[in-house]
């Protein structure tokens, strides 16, 4: 008789053993779920993004982030190209919208640098390129490359020599040679008219582009 009360005692402890474990485990998912509802946490602090004020709270934002009512638009349309200059200073940006636009990299600002319009393709991204000095960037617009001056936006010079819509540029800073790659499979290689004529030999280079194949 007494192994009977003892083991229906144990089994009455058992039971209330673990009821007291549900009763836990059930306040302890209730506690969770109240703090990633973000109303409170088990050890006293606010939960992570949380303001503790009384008043309407406001997120608050990384300093690299801005809010979407700060956000300026860079382009009406798709940015199809972007290059940043040599000394990192700088960045340029090609758009669906035939712009170009120059941006300071710390500010974030458009610096208003007004490029002559251009025809840009809109299908592809294009690769821009810039001289090791930052005075010229080469834009591919259609069959052809333009030259801009990087401070006043005016068109220095166009390079002509394919067939179809040019896709890349790339400035070699060794060499003072740009390379361009296009839809017709050809990659082409331009230098200074000035330093063709010095090695040639050949005339005088002021009635000549300043960029030739």
């Amino acid at each position: 008789m007494f192994k009977s009360v003892f083991v229906i005692l144990l089994l009455g402890h058992l039971l209330i053993l673990c009821l007291g474990i549900e009763e836990s485990n059930t306040k302890m998912r209730a506690a969770q779920k109240k703090f990633v509802n973000g109303s409170g946490s088990g050890s006293g602090q606010l939960p992570i993004g949380r303001l503790s004020s009384k008043g309407p709270m406001k997120q608050k934002l990384h300093p690299g982030m801005i809010s979407t009512q700060d956000r300026a638009t860079a382009h009406y349309g798709a940015v199809t190209g972007l290059k940043v200059t040599e000394d990192g200073m700088h960045l340029l940006s090609a758009g669906s919208d035939s712009r170009l636009r120059l941006w300071d990299v710390e500010s974030g600002c458009d610096t208003l640098v007004n490029y002559e319009t251009v025809r840009l393709q809109t299908s592809k991204p294009i690769q821009l390129a810039t001289t090791q000095d930052s005075t010229l960037v080469f834009v591919p617009c259609m069959r052809v490359v333009k030259a801009f001056d990087m401070w006043s936006g005016n068109a220095n010079t166009i390079l002509r020599g394919h067939y179809e819509s040019v896709n890349s540029c790339w400035f070699n800073q060794h060499d003072q040679e740009l390379y361009t790659g296009g839809n017709d499979r050809q990659i082409l290689v331009w230098s200074p008219a000035r330093l063709i004529a010095d090695e040639m030999n050949e005339g005088d280079p002021d009635d000549q582009d300043n960029w030739s194949s």
